[in-house]
């Protein structure tokens, strides 16, 4: 990663800068490591940076295929804070087989998490084509659940447009239900 980085600024021009790991690129939290941040903070510009978490939930995370827990996010938002990081955290609400207690799991971690010093980046679930969650339906996201996410943004600890993207992830639903995949022809 050192050589990566210090191949990129070496080639910048007089006045350029290396953005990592902020907007649109995420940091996975087991990356995340007090010896990474150590070597970012030598050779990027950026004081953000993005962390998916996606979920509070180890069984939405363990659906999901991410390969971690909740303890890897936790302990990545500790050390970016601990190295100068603004962490800002996505999580995605209503992905598929997500119940209220799954929600619930996702709004205390979104909450400790902003108690120890990181933005929350709200989502809503969507099931975007060419994904291996396309068909799959976006779970119901509560009165509850969106008063909680409203008071999140309210105090300043979170941010997004999630609300407009359940409603793009119910047109994305049911277009999908209106246009099944077609089955792939073998070439003899």
């Amino acid at each position: 990663m050192e050589e990566l980085l210090a191949g990129v600024k070496e080639e910048l021009p007089p006045h350029g800068r290396v953005f990592f790991g902020s907007f649109p690129s995420e940091v996975r939290p087991e990356h995340v490591t007090p010896e990474a941040m150590r070597l970012l903070k030598r050779y990027v510009a950026n004081d953000n940076l993005i962390i998916g978490a996606q979920s509070g939930s180890d069984k939405v995370l363990a659906a999901s295929g991410r390969g971690h827990d909740t303890s890897p996010v936790r302990d990545a938002v500790r050390i970016a804070v601990e190295h100068g990081f603004r962490p800002n955290v996505d999580f995605i609400f209503g992905m598929p087989g997500e119940d209220e207690s799954d929600q619930a799991a996702s709004l205390r971690l979104a909450a400790d998490l902003a108690e120890l010093g990181a933005r929350i980046h709200t989502h809503t679930f969507m099931p975007l084509p060419g994904t291996p969650w396309r068909d799959a339906e976006p779970a119901f996201i509560p009165l509850t659940t969106m008063r909680e996410l409203d008071r999140l943004a309210q105090r300043g600890d979170a941010y997004g447009h999630w609300r407009k993207q359940a409603e793009h992830s119910a047109r994305l639903a049911e277009t999908a239900k209106n246009y099944p995949r077609r089955a792939r022809r073998r070439r003899a």
